[in-house]
C-alpha cells in the first residue's frame, strides 16, 4: 500500500500540464491512474509528445517546459515537437538517452546536455538556440540538425566527433558564415549539410 500512495504522490507532484500530456499521450485519456499505469509509465524507454501544430499530434496542447521528464529516468528516447519548450536544463539526470527529438520550440540554449555522453542522435533544428558548445563531450553522436537557429559558430564540434558524426546538418542558420562551414569541413573533416 505504501508502494501505491509514494506512486501517487509522484503523480500528484507532476505539473498538471504534464498530468494531462500523459494522460493525452501515454494513457489515451484513461482516467485515474493506477499502480500498474503508473509503474509501465516510469520505466517507459520512449517517449512521443507532439504538440497541435505538429504533422501527427498526441497532445491538444503546447508544453511550456520538460519537468515531467526528470521523472522517468529509463527513457533512452525522448521526442518532444511542436510545443513552446524553452530550456533544456531539467534533462541532465537522464543518463540513458541515446536520441533526442526537440524540434519546432523555442529552445535558446543546449545547457543541460553537456554530461549525456551516450547520446547518438540529437535533433534540435527549427529553434532559437544560438550554440553548440554543449556538445563538446557528445563525441557518440551519429546524427545532429541544428539548422534553422540562430547559431553563428560550430565551436564545440571537435575532431573527436568527426569519427561518428556522418549527419550533420546545420545549414539554413542565416547567421552561420560560410567561411565557419569550410573551417569545419576542413579541419574537423565534418561535412556540414543543408536541410
Amino acid at each position: 500500500m505504501s508502494e501505491l500512495i509514494s506512486k501517487q504522490r509522484w503523480w500528484n507532484l507532476l505539473e498538471p500540464q504534464w498530468q494531462q500530456a500523459l494522460c493525452e499521450a501515454v494513457f489515451s485519456n484513461a482516467g485515474e491512474q493506477d499502480s500498474a499505469r503508473l509503474d509501465a509509465l516510469q520505466s517507459l524507454q520512449t517517449i512521443r509528445l507532439a504538440g497541435p501544430s505538429a504533422p501527427f499530434p498526441n497532445v491538444s496542447f503546447e508544453l511550456t517546459n520538460l519537468s515531467g521528464l526528470q521523472f522517468l529516468p529509463s527513457l533512452s528516447i525522448v521526442i518532444i515537437t511542436h510545443h513552446k519548450i524553452e530550456n533544456i536544463e531539467v534533462l541532465q539526470g537522464l543518463s540513458n538517452l541515446k536520441s533526442l527529438f526537440l524540434t519546432d520550440n523555442v529552445i535558446t540554449s543546449l545547457k543541460g546536455i553537456e554530461d549525456i555522453t551516450g547520446l547518438e542522435q540529437l535533433y534540435v533544428q527549427s529553434n532559437q538556440i544560438n550554440s553548440i558548445k554543449p556538445i563538446e563531450r557528445l563525441v557518440n553522436l551519429k546524427e545532429f540538425y541544428i539548422n534553422d537557429n540562430c547559431i553563428d559558430s560550430l565551436d564545440g564540434l571537435t575532431e573527436a566527433h568527426a569519427e561518428l558524426l556522418n549527419k550533420f546538418v546545420c545549414r539554413p542558420n542565416p547567421m552561420l558564415k560560410q567561411k565557419e562551414i569550410i573551417r569545419v569541413e576542413r579541419e574537423l573533416g565534418i561535412i556540414c549539410r543543408s536541410a
